[in-house]
């Protein structure tokens, strides 16, 4: 039985999404946007009424690589995991879709298909934004307007960084320079604050080594060398990254 289902009520959390409780800890700065807690109150309540809520179960495909009928899609609750596939037809990780985070904005606005898979990585709750809606909100609503253009300017810049990094750390360069640099970069837009000097990403190791394209086994004594030197730390599902290594 599909676990999807449509909500078209507000969610309930919407209103408190830029509190912050007593004894919280202050993520650190990450190359993303929040719709959630950055919109203006009018301009999110505004896009509550034009999405529906829609809740998806682990592993399930939200969105395929080509698809020509693009919505946009706001992560409300848990998130999506970006993938690509080699033309061997190994899954590579592009990047993770986080809470607040919206996807689809590129495609819709230049009518181009989904360049990427995107997969629920855990339960998750969505907003789908069509397409008419969306750009009718964008008109009408030069802050929120102005919000998705920083969006996409810093998804352009992030393309820029990955482009630099596969060509400074290609295939030729050692393995463990390339496990560090996909670390560090994900540790910038998806990573939590952890304790004093470390920041925590959620992760596998068979995440990195689809991050970086190697076989498991092999990105598994890159990460030990790395635990060795003393710039990460190892746990189920989870890397805690040192800040200053």
């Amino acid at each position: 039985m599909s676990t999807d289902r449509d909500y078209p009520q507000h969610p309930p959390a919407a209103r408190g999404a830029r509190a912050s409780g007593a004894g919280t800890t202050t993520p650190p700065p990450r190359d993303r946007v929040d719709l959630l807690a950055e919109l203006p109150p009018a301009s999110l309540d505004a896009l509550w009424r034009i999405g529906l809520r829609r809740l998806v179960s682990d592993g399930q495909v939200v969105q395929q690589r080509g698809d020509r009928d693009v919505q946009a899609i706001v992560v409300l609750s848990g998130r999506l995991r970006a993938v690509a596939h080699s033309a061997a037809g190994h899954e590579q990780l592009v990047r993770w879709m986080e809470r607040g985070e919206i996807s689809g904005l590129g495609s819709v606005l230049a009518d181009l298909p989904a360049p990427v898979d995107l997969l629920a990585d855990g339960p998750t709750e969505l907003l789908i934004v069509p397409k008419a809606p969306l750009l009718r909100w964008m008109r009408s609503d030069a802050e929120a307007t102005l919000l998705l253009a920083r969006v996409l300017s810093l998804r352009i810049n992030e393309l820029f960084d990955t482009a630099f990094e596969r060509k400074s750390h290609g295939p030729s360069h050692r393995l463990g320079e390339r496990v560090w640099s996909t670390l560090q970069a994900w540790a910038r837009e998806n990573g939590s604050a952890g304790p004093p000097g470390w920041t925590v990403l959620r992760v596998s190791q068979t995440d990195v080594a689809n991050g970086v394209g190697a076989a498991r086994q092999r990105v598994n004594i890159e990460l030990k060398r790395l635990v060795a030197e003393g710039r990460v730390r190892l746990g189920y599902r989870r890397i805690e990254i040192a800040d200053r290594a």
